[in-house]
């Protein structure tokens, strides 16, 4: 964990984008759609987890009915609806924090459950980020998404590097998990006193209220 740095890597859903009230939106009524009674009990659980194992996880818990994949791309596009139409979507920082990246030489990469690395692609370009990544991600090109380590793991093996040299950025426990078991640092980010206190506990490096407070020039 002393390897000097040299990636920073971006979680997207609530912490790159303030996307996070619209999957809220998405959840409802896909929900509704799909004649499924919620389960607030699972939330938690659910946060930040890749939307497939989401998927999966309400199949098995609030008896969801449907094949696994098609329920999954039917999620999405019902958030897409939404989102899409949305303006402001980056969050505090962020583009600020990738443009510093770049600046000190450092490779800049993305993970993410909730989307195709295609449509990523399009919602990074559509805010003029695209061309600052070397990596995306998405948790569809591995066997397990967060808070299993795959996709960490394969991002680290695409840009050719160690995960100890690598700093992971999450707003959520499930995203801590996936980038502490592949080995790298991560930093917590989330505007909530008690959620941060969650993503410390889970395991962050340090713990931040937003992306515009961290100085990766103070980091080895």
């Amino acid at each position: 964990m002393s390897s000097k740095l040299k990636a920073v890597i971006f979680d997207l859903d609530g912490l790159l984008f303030n996307s996070e009230p619209v999957w809220s939106k998405a959840y409802d009524i896909f929900l509704k759609k799909h004649n499924t009674q919620d389960k607030p009990e699972y939330w938690d659980e659910i946060t930040g987890m890749g939307l497939r194992e989401a998927v999966k996880l309400m199949i098995d818990k609030f008896g969801l009915k449907g094949d696994p994949d098609e329920l999954t791309e039917d999620w999405r596009r019902i958030f897409y609806e939404i989102f899409l139409k949305e303006k402001d979507v980056l969050m505090l920082g962020s583009r600020e924090l990738i443009k510093d990246a770049k600046k000190q030489g450092l490779s800049v990469g993305l993970t993410t459950g909730g989307h195709t690395e295609v449509m990523t692609r399009k919602m990074l370009k559509n805010v003029g980020l695209l061309s600052y990544f070397d990596l995306v991600v998405s948790s569809d090109d591995v066997q397990k998404g967060k808070p299993d380590s795959d996709v960490y793991i394969y991002a680290a093996n695409k840009l050719n590097l160690k995960p100890g040299s690598c700093l992971a950025l999450e707003d959520s426990v499930n995203g801590i998990l996936a980038a502490k078991a592949a080995g790298m640092r991560v930093f917590g980010i989330n505007g909530g006193k008690k959620t941060r206190q969650e993503l410390k506990k889970a395991g962050a490096d340090k713990v931040y209220r937003s992306l515009s407070e961290i100085r990766l020039e103070d980091i080895g």
